[in-house]
């Protein structure tokens, strides 16, 4: 049996035996009392009056029983119809179907359902747009790497190639790009689900942004790159390390990258303002044009260079910045170097 045939049958049989017991309670009072009269030829006068009351009483019932049986139908549509349409729709979003809609908009218990199952429509289409994309571009950055060592590796068994450490070197910095990558790739598919949450704790600064030149040290005495270093030790906030780590790791490697050998890199750590701090890594190196800065942060964009990457570390930057609750910028001028600030809420 359908929902609102069931709550019609319910409100008519409610309705109906209310109706039945005000009517017992009537003929009974109505006799009593015409009792109390005493008129003469008394129990005729009763027995019609008994009459005309328990006629009206059944026209009465059957009237008022068609009415009431009709108007609990139209009740119980009513109050059925945004049930219905919420259950059409939660439907729908299984069957794939998203940016759907919902007429009912009272700000009830069942408006509040329909809200919620519009927000998550709104999420499932976020997550299958991200999944589109993480699809593309695993298709994408995975396919260059391949296509290399494979190369590589044809050529060797053709004959065409001998296998010299050299050529065998090229092949294994093909294979760690690979790996390199599918960590971004993870990390970023970390990073934009909706439930993502860093570990933020009170921290000095300072420390954390040696820690993060120290772990790339080999590579910046290789290129005999001069660090500078301008901290407040007096700086704490809530952060997580481990990711602030991360966010001064992709910045100062994309810096190593465009430094020449001998080149300064410079890092400051002040206060901005009350509630804000301040990290501003510098260097002296090929800089980029405007073009190349406005679309950093945007995923796979390498700009017009040589870069090796995988085109989403800076992506990467940018959302673990904003997770903080910070933003990041970027000012360069080709050939002449690169600056990025962050900002970030200070704790007290």
């Amino acid at each position: 049996m359908k929902f609102n045939i069931r709550i019609a049958l319910i409100i008519a049989a409610f309705s109906l035996t209310m109706l039945l017991i005000i009517t017992a309670i009537l003929l009974y009072k109505g006799h009593e009392h015409l009792m109390m009269l005493k008129l003469k030829d008394a129990e005729e006068v009763i027995h019609h009056f008994d009459m005309a009351l328990a006629e009206t009483a059944v026209w009465s019932i059957g009237l008022l029983f068609i009415i009431i049986l009709v108007s609990s139908f139209f009740i119980a549509r009513t109050l059925t119809k945004p049930i219905q349409e919420l259950n059409h729709f939660a439907l729908q979003l299984v069957k794939g179907k998203r940016d759907l809609n919902i007429t009912y908009t009272i700000d009830d218990q069942i408006g509040q359902l329909g809200q919620s199952l519009k927000t998550l429509d709104k999420t499932l289409s976020v997550y299958e747009v991200r999944r589109k994309e993480m699809t593309q571009d695993l298709a994408h950055e995975i396919r260059n790497p391949l296509a290399s060592v494979k190369s590589y590796l044809s050529a060797f068994e053709d004959g065409v190639w001998k296998a010299t450490p050299k050529r065998l070197e090229g092949c294994i910095e093909e294979i760690d790009r690979l790996i390199l990558l599918v960590g971004e790739l993870d990390t970023l598919n970390d990073i934009n689900s909706p439930t993502f949450k860093i570990n933020k704790q009170l921290h000095q600064v300072a420390p954390i942004i040696e820690s993060a030149v120290i772990s790339l040290a080999s590579e910046l005495l290789e290129k005999k790159i001069e660090v500078n270093l301008t901290l407040d030790q007096s700086i704490f906030a809530s952060v997580d390390s481990l990711r602030l780590n991360q966010i001064l790791h992709n910045i100062i490697k994309n810096a190593l990258f465009h430094l020449p050998v001998k080149g300064t890199l410079a890092i400051q750590l002040l206060i901005k303002s009350q509630d804000e701090l301040q990290i501003i890594i510098s260097d002296n190196g090929s800089g980029m044009d405007e073009e190349t800065s406005s679309k950093l942060f945007e995923r796979h964009y390498r700009g017009q260079n040589n870069y090796k990457g995988s085109g989403i570390g800076m992506t990467i930057t940018k959302k673990l910045v904003e997770a903080h609750g910070g933003q990041v910028f970027v000012k360069s001028l080709l050939d002449k170097g690169t600056t990025f600030m962050i900002s970030l809420p200070i704790s007290s």
